[in-house]
C-alpha cells in the first residue's frame, strides 16, 4: 500500500495526493490518503474536487519524503508498504502525466468567453515579514495584466470585502492561517498594499469572486485566460484546466532558501511575470 500523509493547506494536499497516486499506479499498489486531523477543515472541499479518503493505513516499511521520491519508483520497492511525507513541489513529476492526472479531478465545464481571472490570496501573505516584501506591487500586476487580451476581469480572493480598509478594519480580519505578532509588518504598510491593488484594479471594473477552497479552484479551471502569484492552489487549477494563456509570477516564494520551479514548466501559453 502506498499511504500519503496530508498537510494542511489545500494547494499542498494535491501536490501530495498526485504525486502518491502516480508511484501507487506505477507499483500497482492500493492507494491511502490520511488527512491531518478527522476534523481537517479542507476534507469536503477535496472531496468535491474528487480526492478520495480511505482512512487506512499499513505498517510503513519505507518512508519518501522529497528528497527520495523519484527512487521510489525503483522495482525493488514494488511490494513495500510506502509512507509519503513531503510536499512534492516539482512539476516535473507531473508535466508527463498530464492528461492521465486530469482524468482524476471531477471535470469542469470551460466558460465560452475570453475573460480572465486573478487570483490573489492575502491572508498571512498580507502580514508576514518574510512573504510581504518580497510580494510583487501593483505595477507589476498591472503590467502583467496588459499581457492578456480578455473583456472582463474576475478577482478569487479570500479577503471577504474587496473594498479599500483602515488599519482597524484589516486587523480584524481573521484567515485561515494567522501570523504571529512579532513576525509581521506594520499594519500601515499591509494597509497601504491592499489598497493599492484594490485602486489599481479598480479601472478594469472587476467581478469579485470568493467561495471556499473547493469552490475557487473549480472556479479558476474554468477559464482561458488565468493568472496569479505563487500559489498552490491556482498553479494546480491552472494546470489542471484548459487555458490558452496563464501568468505565473517568476520567483516562486523567493524568501526560501529552495527555489522552485513551478513557475518555469513549459506548457504552451504559460509565461512568467515579475
Amino acid at each position: 500500500m502506498i499511504t500519503v500523509q496530508l498537510t494542511n493547506g489545500f494547494g499542498n494536499n494535491i501536490f501530495q495526493y498526485v504525486a502518491a497516486r502516480l508511484l501507487a499506479e506505477h507499483h500497482g499498489q492500493e492507494l491511502s490518503v490520511l488527512p491531518p486531523s478527522p476534523d481537517y477543515y479542507a476534507i469536503p472541499d477535496l472531496e468535491q474536487i474528487g480526492i478520495d479518503f480511505t482512512h487506512k493505513s499499513s505498517p510503513t516499511d519505507l518512508l519518501v519524503t522529497d528528497q527520495y521520491y523519484l527512487q521510489a519508483y525503483s522495482s525493488i520497492y514494488k511490494n513495500q508498504n510506502m509512507r509519503l511525507r513531503g510536499y512534492f513541489e516539482d512539476y516535473k513529476y507531473y508535466y508527463p502525466h498530464l492528461d492521465k492526472i486530469k482524468t482524476w479531478f471531477s471535470p469542469i465545464i470551460p466558460r465560452d468567453d475570453n475573460a480572465l481571472v486573478l487570483h490573489i490570496r492575502t491572508g498571512d501573505r498580507l502580514f508576514m515579514k518574510n512573504e510581504f516584501y518580497t510580494k510583487p506591487r501593483v505595477e507589476k500586476y498591472l503590467s502583467a495584466i496588459g499581457r492578456f487580451n480578455f473583456s472582463d476581469l474576475y478577482i478569487v480572493t479570500d479577503m471577504p470585502v474587496w473594498k479599500k480598509t483602515t488599519a482597524s478594519e484589516l486587523s480584524q480580519i481573521r484567515f485561515h492561517r494567522e501570523a504571529p505578532t512579532a513576525d509581521r509588518v506594520p499594519i500601515a504598510e499591509s494597509v497601504q498594499y491592499i489598497n493599492s491593488l484594490i485602486e489599481g484594479l479598480d479601472q478594469f471594473n472587476p467581478i469579485i469572486n470568493n467561495g471556499t477552497v473547493g469552490q475557487d479552484f473549480n472556479f479558476i479551471r474554468t477559464f482561458s485566460n488565468i493568472m496569479f502569484e505563487h500559489g498552490t492552489l491556482s498553479w494546480w487549477a491552472a494546470f489542471l484546466s484548459d487555458a490558452d494563456k496563464v501568468g505565473v509570477y517568476g520567483p516562486w516564494r523567493p524568501w526560501k532558501n529552495k527555489k522552485k520551479n513551478l513557475s518555469q514548466i513549459p506548457l504552451d501559453g504559460w509565461f512568467k511575470w515579475e
